[in-house]
């Protein structure tokens, strides 16, 4: 009887040895050299600055001793991740610089400089016979990435692996706020150069390890800036960092398809050009490190199937080794989608590689903290058996411990198996080129006729800068188009000599396909919560035809493949626009965030629009608006109500400056002021409302067209109320309908639009809105007799036929009966009505790309709507006309809207 109990026991102990013996293995997989010396100060200072000996593992404790090759302590007076210190861009690449000058088996690279002028750099590390045959080793990595250059022969390509090593390249720090990256990577740097341990020897000769420590350089310093500030003021409330880069904050890290900032450029140029096969981005948010790689899905539809399980194989050994090593809280799977390809990581799997990404624990900054976790981040879940701690004080050294150890853990692996990826990344390449016959299209083409040529060369850069090629037709050709239409015929289509050919056959086919293509999220999808923007096909928001060819005939087509840039046509740096004369432009930002108006005055900047930057707190102090500026911007803030517009931050505590100091030397160059906490004021909104009353023209979009609209500047505008609508960032079809407009100039009868959460308008002609007024759509028959409604009336009369009913469409504002209008004192009079100028398509060609779900509640609904308020003008955008570099089609109805500032009343 006591068998049982016995056996029970047993078998907890036989589990518990396992356990035990799994992880004395993995140890032992990770063992150092017991002959190589230990930089003792420097080890000693690791388990000082480790709050719990639980997260660290036997890959970051110690740091092997060198006679030659310096430390950070030795050059920059402090360990990676000591408490209270954050190093500068420039201390960062000195000690890179140190490595490179110390050490065979490190070489330092520029790669470009940022928007402000700040180098980035690569840095290689290997054995130094390794990195003495870069060249030799480029070439074949060359040949790997494009088969063409073998004939697409397995054999060659196999031969080829033998006597090739990878490339895995790591990037930190593109979110400036995630500042624990830099220093984990030059200790990671320093143990590949110096490390004897067997697993490391191994990662030098089977891998070459390129980091680039600082992504966004520029917010980098402006980021330690603020971190001294803050050492400098204990216990006071400082400003968050609101310039991460000199246009963008967070959405840095969403441009990896329109490719308009530098940082991004200079990282796929070194991507691609290194013929790498792992794009690694480091990332600080959850606790304690979460591989997202691996993601809950829908996967991009357009990556290769090798893709997605390399992320799995990679991404579960990654958590494996870790909770083998003891480390608690490493996961993966969690609510990353790894549906849009607009993040930095991304350029590998969408150029034949492997994209990685990293989540660790970060402080914002150097300080040791106590947190309280919450509940949702340390429950246990099947992707999550082994969760983080629910309060944990955690250290910068902590988060540099699982960094590195995830790091060379994946390294580790990466060398082990490093002929197999290299033979995967041949075939994703392989596969690439036979896109056309094994999974189609053959072809995009961009017809040589497109009415909007400069803005066709804007897209056909982007396509360049993705390393795409493209062709250019010599003579006109004709394509089969797929059936279309009711009659279900195939069509035959003919294409002008001059127009340009994306084909499908090349090893980057895959990155053009999923920009040029049409996206769709189903709204039954199991995750219900997509992480960012569901949908981005260009050419609808480039407003430029774009052919969708399945016919590999195309392919035969007589064409050249451009060996030079597409010629952008000269004037506003070749987006269509009407007009010659500019407004004197301003565009206001409030102090609660810079990251959504970031896109707007890089447009701008592009475009050689001259503005002045200006602030809400500059507003308030101008009660002379109108005699300054003719035009004033104000770009979507991201989620802002009119009182927080108006009353800023609450102001109770000390000032919190933004400000260039001896203390903060990088801030207060973009803009600058005391204190960040005042908003607009009620003194601001009284300015902004006599700018607009004497004749100004106020441009909104999203939250800032609805702060116009509380805010009272624009009568008769109302944003449409919804229960069961759901956009997640989408684009969705409009319809012109104010063609009489100067907004509108140039627009043929449609235009795709982005909508970030399906936001739109309804128009009246009364202050108070057209609740409550009878109309055609309203009318109900009411209670009576059941034959013909003619019949039911009293006696002693003879049936009198009601007048009709308004019957308005749903962008139109209902019109008003004489006795609606009699006496009214909230009737809008007619010249001062507002004008709907785009407006949704119907419910049934509203989806353009991504997801809608519940589209009958903004289907024909006003898109795009001019107000008038006193002399002036409030253009109001239900969506963002320009977003993150990707809508160039809808950038002309703002430049319309300022070249025809003063004839906006044209056409009522």
């Amino acid at each position: 009887m006591r068998l049982l109990p016995c056996l029970a026991g047993f078998a907890l102990a036989a589990t518990g040895l396992a356990a035990h013996a799994a992880d004395a293995l993995a140890a032992s997989a990770f063992a150092r050299d017991p002959g190589q010396p230990i930089d003792q100060a420097y080890t000693a200072q690791i388990a000082r600055f480790t709050t719990d000996p639980k997260f660290n593992t036997p890959l970051t404790d110690y740091l092997p001793a060198s006679s030659s090759v310096p430390t950070p302590l030795q050059v920059l007076g402090h360990i990676s991740g000591a408490a209270d210190w954050l190093p500068y861009s420039a201390d960062v690449y000195r000690y890179f610089h140190a490595l490179d000058t110390a050490s065979p088996r490190v070489k330092v690279f520029s790669i470009g400089r940022t928007e402000e002028g700040r180098e980035m750099i690569a840095v290689a590390i290997a054995d130094e016979a390794l990195l003495a045959n870069l060249q030799a080793n480029d070439a074949r990595l060359a040949q790997l990435a494009d088969p063409r250059t073998i004939d697409m022969d397995d054999a060659k390509a196999d031969a080829l692996i033998r006597e090739t090593t990878p490339v895995y390249y790591i990037t930190g720090s593109i979110h400036s706020t995630e500042t624990g990256a830099p220093t984990a990577l030059m200790e990671l740097a320093y143990r590949l150069a110096v490390d004897d341990a067997p697993y490391i020897r191994n990662i030098r000769s089977h891998v070459i390890t390129l980091i680039t420590p600082i992504v966004e350089v520029d917010g980098r310093d402006r980021m330690v800036d603020l971190y001294h500030w803050h050492k400098a003021h204990p216990g006071q409330d400082y400003p968050h960092l609101l310039y991460w880069g000199h246009y963008v904050a967070h959405d840095n890290n969403r441009d990896a398809m329109g490719m308009t900032l530098a940082l991004t450029r200079n990282v796929a140029d070194t991507y691609i050009g290194w013929h790498a096969q792992v794009l690694h981005d480091l990332h600080e948010s959850v606790p304690f490190l979460y591989d997202n790689t691996v993601g809950d899905g829908p996967y991009n539809a357009w990556i290769d199937p090798i893709l997605t399980s390399e992320w799995q194989q990679l991404g579960w050994d990654n958590v494996q080794k870790m909770t083998q090593l003891g480390l608690p809280g490493v996961f993966t799977h969690g609510d990353f989608d790894t549906w849009s390809p607009g993040y930095l990581m991304f350029i590998a799997a969408m150029h034949n590689g492997i994209s990685r990404l990293y989540e660790t624990f970060g402080n914002g900054g150097a300080d040791t903290r106590k947190r309280i976790l919450d509940p949702s981040e340390y429950e246990r879940t099947w992707y999550r058996p082994n969760p983080p701690l629910p309060e944990v004080t955690w250290s910068q050294r902590n988060n540099n411990n699982y960094e590195q150890t995830g790091v060379l853990t994946a390294l580790d692996y990466f060398a082990q198996n490093g002929q197999a990826f290299l033979k995967n990344f041949y075939l994703k390449g392989k596969r690439s080129i036979e896109k056309p016959t094994e999974a189609g299209p053959a072809a995009y083409v961009l017809p040589g006729d497109e009415k909007r040529a400069g803005t066709q060369a804007q897209l056909l850069r982007v396509l360049e800068r993705q390393h795409v090629e493209i062709s250019r037709a010599s003579a006109p050709f004709s394509v089969t188009l797929p059936a279309a239409g009711e009659d279900k015929k195939t069509r035959t289509r003919r294409f002008p000599a001059g127009s340009y050919v994306v084909r499908m056959d090349q090893p980057y086919s895959r990155i053009a396909d999923t920009l040029l293509d049409r996206q769709y999220w189903s709204p039954k999808d199991p995750q219900q919560h997509p992480y960012d923007d569901t949908g981005w096909s260009m050419g609808d928001l480039f407003d430029v035809e774009v052919v969708r060819v399945t016919d590999p005939g195309v392919l035969k087509a007589p064409m050249a493949r451009l060996d030079k840039p597409v010629e952008v046509p000269a004037g506003l740096a070749g987006v269509d626009a009407t007009g010659a004369k500019l407004p004197r432009v301003a565009l206001m930002h409030t102090w609660l965030s810079t990251q959504t108006e970031g896109w707007w005055r890089m447009a701008l900047d592009q475009l050689g629009v001259r503005y002045d930057y200006i602030s809400t707190q500059d507003v308030a102090r101008m009660p002379d608006l109108h005699a300054r500026y003719d035009a004033i911007l104000f770009a979507p803030v991201g989620g802002a109500s009119l009182r927080r517009i108006v009353d800023g931050l609450p102001m109770w505590g000390a000032p919190m400056p933004w400000q260039t100091s001896a203390l903060t030397p990088n801030l207060g160059h973009i803009d600058s002021t005391p204190d960040i906490r005042p908003g607009l004021g009620e003194a601001g909104l009284a300015n902004l409302r006599r700018f607009v009353r004497e004749g100004g023209l106020l441009v909104t979009a999203e939250d800032t067209a609805r702060f116009a609209i509380d805010a009272g500047l624009a009568p008769g505008v109302f944003v449409t109320p919804t229960a069961k609508l759901k956009v997640v960032g989408s684009v969705l079809q409009a319809d012109v309908v104010g063609h009489d407009s100067p907004v509108a100039a140039g627009y043929g009868d449609h235009l795709a639009l982005y909508s970030s959460e399906g936001q739109s308008f309804i128009v009246s002609n009364l202050l108070t809105g057209d609740r409550g007024l009878p109309s055609a759509r309203d009318a109900e028959r009411p209670t009576g007799r059941g034959g013909p409604q003619d019949e039911d009336v009293p006696e002693g009369r003879p049936f009198a036929q009601p007048p009709a009913l308004p019957d308005a469409k749903p962008w139109q504002a209902l019109p008003l009966n004489e006795d609606q209008a009699y006496n009214n004192p909230w009737v809008i009079p007619e010249n001062q009505r507002p004008r709907v100028i785009l407006r949704f398509a119907d419910a049934k060609r509203l989806l353009v790309s991504g997801l809608l779900d519940g589209g009958g509640e903004m289907a024909e609904r006003a898109a795009v709507v001019e107000a008038h308020y006193g002399k002036g003008h409030v253009l109001l955008f239900a969506g963002n006309p320009i977003w993150r570099g990707e809508t160039l089609g809808s950038y002309p109805l703002v430049l319309n809207a300022l070249t025809d500032f003063d004839r906006l009343d044209q056409g009522r």
